[in-house]
């Protein structure tokens, strides 16, 4: 027995549904005020499950996520925690073992205690690695939270997986020996064999949930010798955030602190609140949540874990957050995951709730819907049949070369406005540049008259006849209309992303009178960060519709093209100025105003790009709360003043008065209130060491993230460790002279 090594978390990622209500939806529907959920209980979203997805797809798809840099032979158990079970007999984690294709020594095991389960897990496995030292257990936690339609509950249910390697020498957090626990029979929350949903009483778990933290807690002092004050950060299983800051603030009380900062618990939040309940998971998400947001660097940070399981079981414990963590971190994944979530309607949502799973026996073909790379296809005979949904329905839609008839590929680059954005849509002056990254569209024709859609970075496949795709195309039209008329937010028009490309498909070819006697597969792929400010909309709607045209040999005069492209990103952004799509055609750097542009040398300063990360709010949003700003005539002038300033700047390749004309840029658009206070504090510290830095998009109007920040320093290495410190990743790019052109 090995008992002074390291053990704990190796690597870490989450998964969770492709489908997601807005609780102010739910609000609505139920004549609620949403501010009931959003403060009472700290929670935005809600993950949803669609038919074809549970607790083995969840897991399997968190854990191919988590092995991408394992070696899977390690592998030497599977412990698989779930209260959402699907077979009194056979573990979830046997399926998710045959879906990975792990190696057939292993153990493989279900474990239940409620949301405690995955716990239970981890401090099961420290031992084994202790004494084998050189292998790896894979440790998931999967699991579904449902109330009922219209339970008091409702509005805290959710969906997810964490999946955990653990071993000796751990990359990620080293768990402490140390613990406290508590066992005790209640009945606070519970589901009889013979029930789909949870019982529960709320009240009294919530209860129970601050009297076991502190009787655990205080044996966990007891036993570790450790106080309050030397945990840097603080997660919680969450079945709802704001019973998190409650608990915090009880712990708080208790020990006595006078320093009543609920700051140590705010990161790791984040992705609860846009997820909801996972149950068992819910306490590795928020791990999750903690090291991919918090702003400091956690080296050598002790964390606090309250692990709760209603029944009941509770536990405290902690570790230490390893050197050299943020190489295994899976932030970039986690943050794609959640940005490209379909938004139900109500009526969606509660289809998707009244699905049922046959339970006689008899044959059951699941409908196709987002499920990742794994999902449930069929039931037959009581038997539960899963597939690696991508390469299965890939291959069903291969078509031979002989009915191949062309193809066509056509790239259009991403851009970044340098000034002017938000003041652009009102008339105002603006300046933008391309850049190296894309968005590339191929289009093939195909003997089968329909069109495939294959946008992989969405995980969406679907195939549409020309009639299904002329209804989709006037459903959203009649959507955009009624924004027009102020019964829908901008956000109601486009509820799934993939909806951009088949509009811009539908409006291409009504309004030219294309006949397409054959059919076509549009596959469309970015290397642009979605929803960042840097036109990834614009360079998939030129690049759809330039693919398209070019393979049915059309010549579509530039100004047709961009009258029908404005007409699609309309639909994306509400009232769209123009700019993001007349760069993606034209290439290179562009002074735009009152739609006549003229071209610019592309800047050649020393310039960085920084992804802060996706916003929680889209640009339409944005340009609709700050529309009222824009009234004043001298706002306006303000915008044009700083944005003629720094065209000047860049005319002359003057650096100095380039970062005077960045700065007071960015004080106009802290005055209209789309920069976060995160995004504000690392510009602040950019301007501190003698540089220049501004939100290069729409910027948010909540939450922590803005999209691309563009950065004017000569010093490198001083923005690059900043970066670091905040959480964010700097992207290489340069000008790029070349518009929307073919391969």
């Amino acid at each position: 027995m090995h008992n002074d090594i390291k053990v704990g978390i190796d690597t870490l990622a989450i998964y969770t549904p492709r489908y997601a209500l807005d609780l102010a939806t739910l609000a609505k529907a139920r004549s609620i005020d949403p501010e009931k959920y959003h403060t009472g209980l700290g929670q935005y979203l809600m993950s949803v499950p669609p038919p074809g997805e549970d607790i083995v797809t969840m897991a399997a798809n968190a854990a191919l996520e988590v092995l991408r840099d394992v070696d899977v032979n390690d592998i030497e158990m599977l412990l698989f925690a779930t209260e959402s079970g699907i077979d009194q007999s056979k573990a979830a984690g046997i399926y998710v073992h045959g879906l990975l294709g792990l190696k057939s020594r292993c153990r493989v095991v279900e474990l239940k205690q409620a949301c405690y389960g995955g716990t239970a897990a981890i401090q099961l496995t420290l031992s084994f690695l202790r004494q084998y030292p050189d292998k790896k257990v894979l440790v998931i936690a999967s699991d579904i939270a449902k109330y009922g339609l219209g339970a008091i509950a409702e509005s805290s249910q959710g969906a997810g997986a964490a999946a955990l390697v653990l071993s000796a020498h751990p990359r990620l957090l080293a768990i402490e020996p140390e613990y406290g626990v508590v066992t005790e029979n209640v009945m606070d929350f519970w589901r009889p064999n013979y029930s789909h949903e949870a019982l529960v009483d709320g009240k009294y778990s919530s209860k129970l949930y601050l009297t076991l933290l502190e009787k655990c807690f205080q044996q966990y002092t007891e036993i570790s010798g450790r106080q309050f004050k030397d945990h840097a950060y603080f997660c919680y299983h969450t079945p709802v955030p704001r019973l998190v800051e409650k608990a915090h603030q009880h712990l708080l009380k208790i020990n006595q602190q006078e320093n009543k900062s609920l700051e140590p618990i705010q990161p790791a939040l984040e992705y609860g609140r846009a997820i909801g309940n996972s149950y068992s998971a819910s306490l590795y998400v928020a791990l999750a949540s903690l090291l991919d947001k918090a702003a400091d660097d956690l080296t050598g940070k002790r964390i606090g874990f309250y692990s709760y399981g209603s029944g009941c079981v509770a536990e405290y414990f902690s570790g230490v957050v390893q050197t050299g963590y943020r190489d295994c971190l899976h932030t970039a994944y986690h943050q794609q995951l959640l940005a490209t979530r379909t938004l139900l309607q109500q009526d969606e949502y509660e289809t998707f709730y009244r699905f049922k799973y046959v339970e006689d026996g008899s044959l059951q073909a699941i409908p196709l819907y987002q499920t990742g790379l794994f999902g449930l296809t069929s039931m037959q005979d009581h038997k539960r049949q899963y597939e690696k949904i991508i390469p299965s329905v890939m291959s069903k839609r291969k078509i031979s070369t002989q009915e191949e008839i062309s193809q066509i590929k056509v790239y259009a680059p991403g851009k970044l406005i340098l000034s002017g954005e938000h003041a652009v849509v009102y008339g105002e002056p603006a300046l933008a540049m391309a850049v190296n990254r894309y968005v590339t569209a191929t289009v093939t024709r195909q003997s089968v008259p329909q069109v495939l859609f294959d946008l992989s970075d969405l995980s969406h496949h679907s195939r549409l006849s020309y009639d299904a795709l002329h209804l989709l195309k006037e459903k959203i039209k009649q959507k955009y209309y009624r924004f027009i008329r102020g019964d829908y937010s901008i956000r109601d028009v486009l509820q799934k992303p993939f909806e951009l490309a088949q509009f811009a498909m539908g409006v291409l070819s009504e309004s030219l009178g294309i006949a397409l006697p054959h059919g076509i597969k549009i596959h469309v792929q970015s290397d642009l960060p979605m929803g960042c400010g840097m036109g990834s909309s614009a360079a998939t709607i030129v690049s759809v519709m330039q693919a398209i045209s070019n393979c049915m040999q059309l010549h579509i005069p530039r100004d047709t093209l961009y009258k029908l492209a404005l007409e699609t990103e309309n639909m994306q952004h509400g009232h769209s100025s123009g700019l993001d799509l007349r760069v993606a055609m034209q290439g290179g750097c562009l002074y735009m105003h009152k739609q006549e542009w003229q071209a610019r040398n592309i800047p050649e300063l020393p310039m960085y790009l920084v992804n802060t990360g996706t916003p929680i709010t889209t640009t339409g949003q944005c340009v609709e709360k700050v529309a009222p700003q824009f009234k004043s005539s001298s706002l306006r002038n303000e915008f044009a003043a700083v944005t003629n300033a720094m065209d000047k700047a860049l005319q002359e390749q003057s650096s100095h008065d380039m970062q005077k004309a960045i700065q007071h840029n960015h004080q106009l658009l802290v005055s209209i209130g789309v920069v976060p206070e995160k995004v504000q504090a690392f510009i602040s510290e950019i301007e501190f060491i003698g540089s220049a830095a501004k939100i290069c998009g729409g910027g948010a109007i909540a939450g922590d993230a803005a999209g691309a920040v563009l950065v004017i320093s000569p010093d490198k290495q001083s923005v690059s460790s900043l970066a670091t410190r905040f959480g964010y990743n700097i992207i290489p790019i340069s000008g790029e002279a070349k518009g929307v052109h073919a391969a």
